[in-house]
């Protein structure tokens, strides 16, 4: 297509979206939403959960917008579904007209005195039962007019359009590079693993000695850190790299604990999860002359020119009282000594 005809092509789908939301007011532009979440998601059956309409009626939405447009939107096969050419243009010019018409409503609202509406976040479960349930009901006692929406995902949530906070944990190591993202990170909690074991595993099977021998032993690990079956060491500024053997992939660290308590196999778990276990003799860490990774938990957000007040009162309160737990946790342990420590240690992220 000659880029005269493409633009008089892209200006018509500009028009006739201006003629359809004019003769079909909020329903339309509802469906228009939702067909931008459909693009991001890239599913229509996660976009549909995402919008509270049932699979039916979100294929029936589509059907009416691109009627009502006069041209197909999106492309469908058994693999994926992506936008045409139209669906693109019209996915680029309204993704910004949305963002700009959020901004003035936050903008709006922000003068008002006091917090109203909804907040989403999602969460690590851990992180959400240990630390996220505790903050958000000290909250609520003095923002009685906040509601949440707490989605517990291990998974890493790649559109924050749809969520106001994502909690993400990943493993960490000296020179580690994040990939590149378009949202905000702030850190929140981080601290060692450790690769651990229970003491019969190690009487059946024996103890590894270097990060090689993981490759024959039986591994159990995380699927969302970083790295997954890829386990990374450092000995005298030395980077080891071991593939381990993929014996038990869970997404919840918890469980990878009760595995490797059952002599099920090696776990690379963060400390404050089995401190507890580890000081009573239940798990015993392993390959200890090696400097393992990090486990980092870290809060995500898109940029905005206004965030909702709400969402900013809350982000400012939620990085504080992760910081002052934490630090009592610190405390109590340096006033209890080693024998209490591992019992405090055991609140999971």
């Amino acid at each position: 297509m000659s880029n005269a005809i493409s633009l008089v092509y892209k200006d018509v789908v500009c028009y006739k979206l201006e003629v359809a939301i004019n003769c079909s007011g909020k329903k339309m532009l509802d469906k228009v939403v939702f067909f931008l979440r459909v693009v991001r998601s890239g599913s229509i059956s996660e976009a549909a959960k995402q919008n509270g309409i049932s699979a039916s009626a979100a294929s029936r939405w589509l059907n009416e917008l691109e009627e009502s447009m006069g041209v197909s939107l999106l492309k469908r096969t058994t693999r994926k579904i992506s936008p045409t050419q139209a669906g693109q243009r019209l996915y680029d010019r309204f993704s910004r007209i949305h963002t700009e018409i959020d901004d003035v409503f936050n903008e709006v609202q922000n003068m008002s005195s006091e917090d109203r509406g909804t907040i989403k976040i999602a969460s690590t479960p851990l992180f959400a039962k240990h630390y996220l349930s505790q903050i958000i009901g000290e909250y609520l006692k003095e923002h009685s007019s906040i509601n949440f929406v707490v989605i517990e995902t291990a998974f890493e949530v790649d559109h924050v359009h749809d969520v106001d906070f994502a909690i993400r944990a990943n493993a960490t190591y000296r020179g580690f590079q994040d990939k590149d993202s378009l949202l905000v990170k702030r850190s929140l909690l981080r601290e060692p693993l450790t690769v651990c074991c229970s003491p019969d595993y190690i009487e059946r099977y024996g103890e590894p000695i270097i990060p090689d021998d993981l490759k024959q032993h039986l591994c159990l690990y995380a699927t969302t850190l970083v790295g997954g079956n890829k386990w990374i060491f450092e000995l005298n500024g030395e980077y080891n790299s071991v593939e381990i053997a993929q014996t038990v992939e869970a997404d919840d660290s918890e469980i990878l604990k009760n595995i490797a308590l059952a002599g099920g196999g090696v776990a690379y778990l963060p400390y404050s999860l089995i401190g507890s276990e580890i000081g009573k003799g239940k798990l015993v860490p392993v390959l200890k002359n090696y400097v393992s990774s990090e486990f980092e938990l870290n809060l995500y957000f898109k940029p905005r020119k206004y965030m909702p007040a709400r969402c900013a009162n809350f982000k400012d309160y939620l990085i504080k009282r992760v910081s002052e737990i934490e630090a009592f946790k610190r405390q109590g342990n340096n006033n209890a000594g080693a024998t209490s420590q591992t019992s405090i240690m055991a609140n999971p992220i």
